[in-house]
């Protein structure tokens, strides 16, 4: 079954929205399980923001949020009940009854739809007998309000930025919502961050719990990014919680360096406004040392929160790097990368930067590949009957390398 084929089939019985689909032509079951995030207030809006480690009250800064005077991109976090309550689900082979092992699968920024993913799950369920869980990031998949895929009223908010940024570039309804509210609180991207870290938390709980009949409690617990999931992986695994990922491995696909060597500008993403906002809020809270963010300051303060303050140790290549680069060298041999050669929001050199340390001293596997047919970061596997079978064996020997990697 050429790469094409395999995605529409799979994205055809994932759509049915049935809670349970075995596919026994294809040795496959796809599983959707309800969540309830017990971490959302956190979350910009609450009216009860307190750390719970500490029982602090850390009260925000209602002026470091930026308003348009739309209401579908000003709502606050708080209120989006379907980053609260969502699903995410299990694809594990038909033949096995309980996996003994599971991968966290974590997608790319401004995802609104599974699809492109299907297949990369899939084979790596087949390959590794491990249940592959797609869990969504915060404000992404099912956890994004349905009018930021509008394009109607997205079309709105994108002719906005257009009059008020004349020299902004790369804005475009798909990219309307996330851009506006990166602008107005590029922190977001942290709070969405440590939501989801908690989330999963939460899932291991379950599995160890035996909540989830389709994975072993003793289960072995993997590592997959894609892009900005990438970054989530490894601060999962860099910070460790309750050391549920000590023997985890973190395989990161178009990923895998520090945010500010990532360039999302793309109609797809985030518009140029967006991302320049964003890495110069970063570069002044990193420098004064979080002075304007007191909340986010709490967070980033290693002797408080030494696992959460991983993060600001990813966020700029040139800061934290000694700290960063000693812990990459502790779990060097857990992590590997796959990046590609013309992928320019995620630059291979980048990767390399990142993982194996300015000098080149630390072993992290990377393999640099090109393929022979027209890719993007977005779209590594196009559906294009075309090169159809040169962009199947592409896949393949993509998925090959994780599978292996996972298995040895």
């Amino acid at each position: 079954m050429e790469y094409y084929e395999l995605y529409e089939v799979l994205k055809s019985h994932f759509d049915s929205g049935k809670d349970l689909i075995e596919l026994k032509e294809l040795n496959i079951t796809m599983e959707s399980i309800p969540f309830e995030s017990k971490v959302s207030d956190l979350l910009y809006g609450s009216e009860n923001q307190h750390c719970s480690k500490h029982q602090q009250k850390l009260s925000i800064n209602e002026k470091n949020y930026l308003l348009y005077g739309h209401p579908a991109v000003d709502i606050r976090d708080f209120e989006i009940e379907c980053n609260k309550k969502f699903k995410y689900h299990i694809l594990k082979r038909a033949d096995t009854e309980t996996a003994a092992g599971c991968i966290f699968f974590f997608h790319g920024l401004n995802e609104k739809k599974w699809d492109k993913y299907l297949p990369w799950a899939y084979e790596l369920a087949q390959r590794t007998q491990k249940a592959i869980i797609l869990f969504p990031i915060a404000f992404h998949m099912d956890r994004a309000e349905a009018i930021w895929s509008d394009r109607h009223h997205m079309m709105e908010v994108a002719n906005f930025r257009k009059k008020k940024y004349p020299e902004n570039m790369n804005y475009s309804y798909v990219n309307a919502a996330i851009s506006s509210r990166l602008e107005a609180h590029p922190q977001r991207i942290f709070w969405s961050g440590l939501q989801t870290y908690s989330d999963i938390t939460e899932v291991v709980k379950d599995i160890k719990s035996g909540k989830i009949n389709s994975i072993s409690r003793e289960a072995d617990l993997d590592l997959f990014g894609y892009s900005i999931g990438s970054f989530l992986s490894m601060m999962i695994k860099m910070a460790d919680p309750h050391r549920y990922f000590t023997q985890s491995k973190v395989f990161c696909f178009c990923g895998g360096m520090t945010i500010d060597r990532m360039f999302p500008i793309s109609k797809y993403i985030m518009d140029t406004q967006a991302t320049v906002k964003m890495q110069s809020v970063f570069t002044e809270l990193l420098s004064s040392d979080f002075k304007s963010d007191s909340r986010l300051k709490h967070y980033q303060t290693e002797a408080l929160h030494p696992q959460e303050s991983w993060f600001k140790k990813m966020l700029r290549y040139n800061y934290f790097q000694k700290e960063r680069e000693e812990r990459i060298q502790e779990i060097q041999s857990q992590i590997k990368a796959y990046v590609l050669e013309k992928d320019s929001v995620a630059p291979p050199i980048e990767a390399l930067n990142t993982l194996q340390g300015g000098y080149r001293n630390i072993n992290v596997d990377i393999e640099i590949h090109d393929f022979p047919f027209e890719y993007s970061h977005m779209v590594p596997f196009p559906l294009t009957h075309k090169h159809k079978k040169e962009v199947t064996e592409a896949f393949h020997q993509f998925v090959k390398s994780a599978s292996d990697f996972y298995s040895n």
